[in-house]
C-alpha cells in the first residue's frame, strides 16, 4: 500500500491564529449618508471592518433608474464622513467614478477627486451595472477559466456549463469597451496602475467564498489590464443577506476554516425609521451580532483580506509523514502564519526549538522571512535524529549488525595471517599452553 504524504499540518492564510476571516464589500447605489451611516454606525460597533464603495463625481446627466442615484464624495458631508470611516479602519473603495458612462477625462478626473478627499487613489474598483467603461465585462461576468475542481472529464464538462453554486457562465450583451485603446471611453492603462483588484460579477451563494474560489485573487493573460479579480458571495440586498448569514451558514464557515467576502447594497432596504430615526432592520442586526466578535475571526478589510490570500499563493507547503516544511517564496516577509493541527501535538524546527498546538489545534508562527523555509517535525520524529554518521534502525538490529560486521573482519584477519583483531567482547577462557609458551608471558596474551 504506498504512503499517504498528507501533512499532519494544515496552513491557514490568517494571522494571530484566527481560524476563519469575514468582510462585506457594499455597492453604493442607492446609498445616501443618511440611509448607510446608521448601517456603518452599526458595523463599527461590533468592530467589524469592512468595505465602502463611493462615487467620486456626479455623472453627466441624472440616472434614469433611482437606484443608481446616491451621494457622492462632491456632498461635502458625505466626503467627511467617508474620512472619518477610513479613520476607523474602514477601506474605501471605487464603484467606477460616477453611476453613469464615463469618458477617459472624466475618469481621471474622478480619481484625482478620490485622491483629494482620501489621500491615495483606490485599491479596489467594482464595476457599476454596464457602464461603457467596464474592463473586460465578458470575462468579469464568468470568472473567466479556472483550474478544474474535478479529475474526470464529465464532471469537467458540466463544471464549464454550469459555474459553482449554479452561476451560468454565459455572459449578458453589453456595450462596455474600458480595455479598447481606440475607444473614448478607454482607461485600462490607468487601472492596470492605480487599481490592484477589481470585483467580478461572480456572485456566489456559499457564504464561504474561498471554498466556491480557491484561486483568489486571480490574474488572466486575457486581461492584462487588470492586476487581480476577486470574486464574492451574493448579499445583494437585505433580504439575500439576511438569509445567507444564517446560523447554519456561519457555523458552516467557522468549521471550514472560510473566507467571506459578502457582496451587498446597504442603500438597499436595511435602514427603517425607528423611534429615533432612521435605524438599521432588526434581523440584520441580530445576524450581524452571531458572526461578529468570535475570537476565532479576522474581521478585516477586503483589501487586506486579498493582500494576504495573494501573498499565501507564494507560500509553498511539501507535505512529510511527520510534519511539513513551508517555504516563503514571496520577495517580501509574512508576519504571524497560522497552522492547523492536532490539539496538544508538539512540533519542532532544526534548530531544536518546540511549538505545541493550542486546545484548538492551532500554531502560531512569528513569521516567515522572505526566500526562507522552515521544517516542522512531531517531536517523537525529531527525537529520532541523529548525526550524519550514525546509523539508523532499531537498537538490537544495530548491534547485531555491528557484531556481524566485527566478526566477519577478525575471519579475514585470521585467514592472512595478521593478528587476531581485540573481540568486541573478552573471552572468558583461560589461554592454552602453547599460547602461553608463544608470548612468553604465562597466561597472557599479546595485543
Amino acid at each position: 500500500m504506498p504512503r499517504s504524504y498528507d501533512s499532519p499540518l494544515q496552513l491557514l492564510p490568517y494571522p494571530g491564529g484566527k481560524r476563519f476571516a469575514f468582510t462585506i464589500i457594499d455597492d453604493t447605489d442607492a446609498a445616501t449618508l443618511e440611509s448607510v451611516r446608521p448601517v456603518y454606525e452599526y458595523l463599527h460597533s461590533l468592530g467589524l471592518r469592512t468595505t465602502k464603495t463611493v462615487w467620486a463625481i456626479e455623472p453627466e446627466s441624472p440616472p434614469s433608474d433611482p437606484r443608481d442615484a446616491g451621494d457622492t464624495l462632491e456632498r461635502a458631508e458625505y466626503a467627511d464622513y467617508i474620512r472619518l470611516l477610513r479613520s476607523r479602519g474602514f477601506e474605501i473603495a471605487l464603484h467606477n467614478v460616477s453611476a453613469g458612462n464615463n469618458t477617459r477625462t472624466r475618469i481621471e478626473s474622478g480619481m484625482e477627486r478620490f485622491r483629494q478627499v482620501l489621500g491615495e487613489y483606490p485599491a479596489i474598483n467594482v464595476h457599476h451595472e454596464k457602464n461603457r467603461e467596464n474592463v473586460y465585462f465578458d470575462f468579469a461576468q464568468t470568472g473567466g477559466e479556472r483550474p478544474p475542481l474535478f479529475q474526470t472529464a464529465l464532471l469537467r464538462r458540466l463544471h464549464r456549463v454550469v459555474r459553482p453554486n449554479g452561476r451560468p457562465a454565459a455572459a449578458s450583451a453589453h456595450a462596455c469597451v474600458g480595455q479598447d485603446e481606440r475607444s473614448p471611453y478607454f482607461w485600462g492603462d490607468l487601472c492596470r496602475t492605480r487599481i490592484k483588484y477589481v470585483r467580478t460579477n461572480v456572485f456566489f451563494r456559499d457564504l464561504n467564498t474561498i471554498k466556491c474560489n480557491p484561486w483568489m485573487p486571480y490574474s488572466s493573460p486575457h486581461t492584462p489590464f487588470v492586476r487581480h479579480w476577486f470574486d464574492s458571495s451574493n448579499g445583494q440586498d437585505a433580504e439575500c443577506f439576511n438569509a445567507i448569514l444564517s446560523q447554519p451558514n456561519i457555523q458552516a464557515l467557522k468549521d471550514e476554516c472560510g473566507c467571506s467576502i459578502l457582496y451587498t447594497h446597504f442603500g438597499k432596504g436595511f435602514v427603517q425609521d425607528g423611534k429615533g430615526g432612521p435605524d438599521l432592520n432588526p434581523e440584520t442586526k441580530r445576524r450581524l451580532q452571531v458572526i461578529a466578535g468570535d475570537a476565532d475571526g479576522w474581521y478585516a478589510t477586503a483589501g487586506e483580506i486579498l493582500d494576504r490570500l495573494l501573498a499565501f499563493q507564494r507560500l509553498a507547503v511539501l507535505p512529510l509523514e511527520a510534519g511539513a516544511a513551508i517555504a516563503n517564496r514571496n520577495p517580501f516577509d509574512v508576519d504571524s502564519v497560522t497552522l492547523r493541527a492536532r490539539p496538544g501535538c508538539v512540533y519542532c524546527d532544526a534548530a531544536g526549538g518546540a511549538v505545541a498546538a493550542d486546545p484548538r489545534g492551532l500554531i502560531v508562527l512569528p513569521g516567515l522571512a522572505a526566500g526562507r523555509a522552515v521544517v516542522l517535525l512531531r517531536q517523537e520524529a525529531c527525537n529520532a535524529l541523529r548525526p550524519w554518521h550514525q546509523r539508523s534502525g532499531h537498537p538490537v538490529r544495530l548491534d547485531v549488525e555491528t557484531l556481524a560486521r566485527k566478526f566477519t573482519g577478525w575471519r579475514k584477519e585470521q585467514s592472512h595471517g595478521a593478528a587476531p583483531a581485540i573481540p568486541l567482547v573478552t573471552s572468558m577462557v583461560a589461554p592454552t599452553a602453547a599460547m602461553a609458551q608463544s608470548t612468553g608471558n604465562s597466561g597472557v596474551t599479546r595485543d
